[in-house]
């Protein structure tokens, strides 16, 4: 009965922790108001084989409210047509054919897009961010408000079954960086947005200083507190979104695990132990309801189906401020956090040992973080 009382408790806590890890989503304001004083925008796009989502995101650019002084799109040795349709667009192409030694991920990209912009803001995108038309808009409002870098997590939207098994990486993904605490610890920043000056860009050494980072995101939020550039993080809206790893599930694995366990080694050992209770509380009930199926313990199963369903109700409301997602698919949560922790295990053991995870056709070395 003891051991019994201790797994509740357990589940109990880790529904508690919930109101803590995900108090407030900071979302995007809307862009409400007209800038008078409009600073010029220079777009970096970092590309390495994106010709399907490049034309999306560049159509989305030229129908903006607030237009950019430039867009540079930096082709990383693209395998395809990623050049060719980023000048048929009318955007300014940086062709890169090799990557210097100790650089990994998008970093050289960014850099070399950096080097070459013009703006007094730079705006750092991936391909596959969709923007509505007042999208720049609300992101120089924003920064203009905070008086600070901010970084977006775009708003998810998913049209194909296997999306379904991001749910929780996003969710995870937001806790593990502090974004929605009562008080946001911002651990590192949102890869797919980043907006910033050229100035507090040079003075925390940019993408430079993290060449060697798998999460370059995060291991550039840090390196903006060292140096002392503040920064504000937001989830998306409508006006900024995307399509994560629309190449298909294999294309989905090979993603998150390539970010998932060096992300958690970032991660304060406090606000992981609360995600991992979190965690632990959403796998224990269909465990638990399991094991007194089994045992025919008719009260004990009678609990925790109750809190099953509690627990897919907290989940629907959660991912409604995250993205786009199907919703009955919560019913089989369990399903998710299995694929889930499958990956973040392979994830933990490829970092572990240094081994190289495939990405967008390169290997990627994932012992430094």
């Amino acid at each position: 009965m003891t051991v019994i009382l201790i797994e509740f408790s357990i589940v109990l806590i880790g529904m508690a922790v919930t109101a803590i890890l995900f108090c407030r989503i900071p979302r995007l304001p809307d862009a409400t108001r007209d800038i008078t004083k409009i600073p010029s925008v220079s777009i970096i796009i970092p590309a390495r084989n994106e010709e399907s989502n490049l034309p999306l995101l560049l159509q989305d650019l030229s129908d903006q409210t607030l237009p950019a002084t430039e867009i540079i799109v930096v082709d990383d040795a693209s395998e395809d047509a990623t050049s060719q349709v980023a000048l048929a667009n009318g955007a300014k192409i940086i062709r890169l054919d090799s990557k210097p030694e100790w650089w990994t991920g998008k970093s050289w990209a960014c850099k070399n897009g950096a080097d070459a912009a013009t703006g007094e803001l730079l705006l750092f995108l991936d391909a596959d961010v969709r923007l509505g038309k007042d999208g720049v808009k609300a992101l120089v409002q924003a920064y203009l408000t905070e008086g600070t870098a901010i970084s977006v997590q775009p708003y998810h939207k998913t049209e194909k079954l296997y999306e379904q098994f991001s749910i929780f990486f996003n969710l995870i993904q937001i806790a593990a960086n502090g974004t929605a605490l009562p008080k946001p610890l911002n651990i590192g920043l949102y890869g797919p947005v980043i907006l910033i000056s050229g100035q507090d860009y040079l003075k925390s050494g940019g993408h430079e200083s993290v060449r060697k980072s798998v999460v370059e995101d995060m291991a550039l939020g840090a390196q903006l507190r060292k140096t002392n550039v503040p920064y504000r993080l937001f989830i998306g809206n409508q006006s900024v979104s995307f399509r994560m790893y629309a190449g298909g599930f294999h294309a989905l694995l090979q993603g998150w695990t390539k970010n998932i366990a060096s992300g958690a080694a970032r991660t304060p050992p406090v606000l992981f132990a609360m995600v991992f209770l979190w965690i632990t509380s959403l796998l224990s009930v269909p465990i638990q309801i399991t094991k007194t199926l089994i045992s025919a313990n008719w009260p004990w199963l009678i609990a925790y189906s109750g809190l099953y369903f509690i627990w897919v109700i907290i989940v629907i409301l959660l991912v409604k401020g995250v993205g786009k997602f199907k919703r009955w698919t919560l019913i089989f949560y369990p399903v998710l956090m299995i694929v889930m922790s499958g990956v973040f295990i392979v994830s933990a053991i490829k970092k572990m040992f240094g081994l190289k995870v495939k990405w967008k056709g390169r290997e990627i070395e994932t012992g430094e973080t």
